[in-house]
């Protein structure tokens, strides 16, 4: 009878264990390693993982962070249960851009109830801080264009329309604009922006959809390859029994330059840099959406100090 009951213990044990591993969460492993622009690894930067957990209701989906140091060789490692076969990085550091990335876990182990590739080495680089100046930072969110069929200037450091139509001074931007609205399914807007100088002009960026850092843009504004057209025209149509339609890009950016003074051979001796962040945006009633930031300084730097908006602080 002993060798029985211990036979039925051991097959109790093995469903217990088996049921225990079906229902346990699975558990992943992770090593971040943090370099910089030239791959030197980064000692002492926070890390933090975070992993997917089901919430209370058992519905939705909750986050667990894991914390931690990099160590000299740059290396955090993280392990624990996820609901999800996917986990954030997070870097910060002081002196350096905050960054991270999303990976993903190709396959789940059953036999050792965990995601698979166990413990992958992932890079995360941050890029360090160089000089970050003050700038006029705005967004300006659905206004509308006060005059029509006619042109009006915008004063990107005065962050207003040109007078008559408002406090600036200089047509950093010259919009063009014409609206026809009957309702809201039978409208047109379209606006085109120009330049007052030689040489001024934008041009587009694309963000690195792969880059997670805080800051994505280039640090110095080029000295070529601005619209030479001197023109750009934006829409937003909608007409009846027609769908709405719209030249806007959602991943596109702008640099562009402003203020341009050129020499004798057309050499530029003197302007002023910024970005669009965003694409820009008309809208069916003569509205107007975009986010500047203006570096008046006669520099090509672009990285703004965003404590230092000379819209608030001079």
């Amino acid at each position: 009878m002993s060798k029985v009951r211990t036979v039925l213990l051991l097959i109790l044990a093995s469903v217990f264990l088996f049921c225990s591993l079906v229902n346990a969460r699975p558990t992943l492993k992770i090593t971040a390693l943090v370099l910089d622009e030239n791959t030197v690894p980064i000692e002492e930067t926070d890390v933090t993982v975070w992993y997917m957990l089901p919430d209370k209701s058992g519905i939705g989906t909750d986050d667990r962070a894991d914390k931690g140091k990099s160590n000299k060789e740059g290396l955090f490692t993280s392990s624990g249960e996820s609901f999800m076969p996917q986990v954030t990085i997070d870097v910060q550091c002081e002196g350096y851009y905050g960054s991270g990335k999303i990976v993903k876990f190709e396959s789940r182990s059953k036999l050792f109830n965990r995601w698979e590739p166990w413990n992958p080495t992932v890079e995360v680089m941050l890029k360090k801080k160089r000089s970050p100046v003050p700038m006029y930072i705005k967004y300006i969110e659905a206004t509308t264009i006060p005059i029509l069929n006619s042109i009006v200037g915008y004063d990107l450091e005065k962050g207003d329309w040109v007078s008559p139509h408002g406090d600036g001074a200089i047509n950093d931007l010259i919009f063009l604009c014409q609206n026809k609205y009957e309702n809201f399914t039978n409208a047109e807007t379209s606006c085109e922006i120009s330049f007052s100088n030689q040489k001024d002009g934008f041009q587009e960026y694309q963000f690195n959809n792969n880059d997670l850092s805080y800051y994505k843009w280039p640090f110095e504004a080029p000295t070529e390859g601005y619209n030479i057209k001197n023109m750009n025209k934006w829409m937003s149509v909608h007409l009846p029994r027609e769908s709405y339609k719209s030249n806007y890009q959602e991943n596109t950016n702008y640099l562009f330059r402003v203020r341009t003074e050129v020499d004798e051979n057309g050499n530029v001796v003197k302007a002023n840099y910024g970005k669009l962040k965003g694409d820009i945006r008309v809208y069916k009633k003569a509205q107007v959406n975009f986010f500047y930031y203006y570096n008046p300084d006669g520099t090509r730097n672009l990285e703004e100090d965003p404590k230092r908006n000379l819209f608030f602080n001079k």
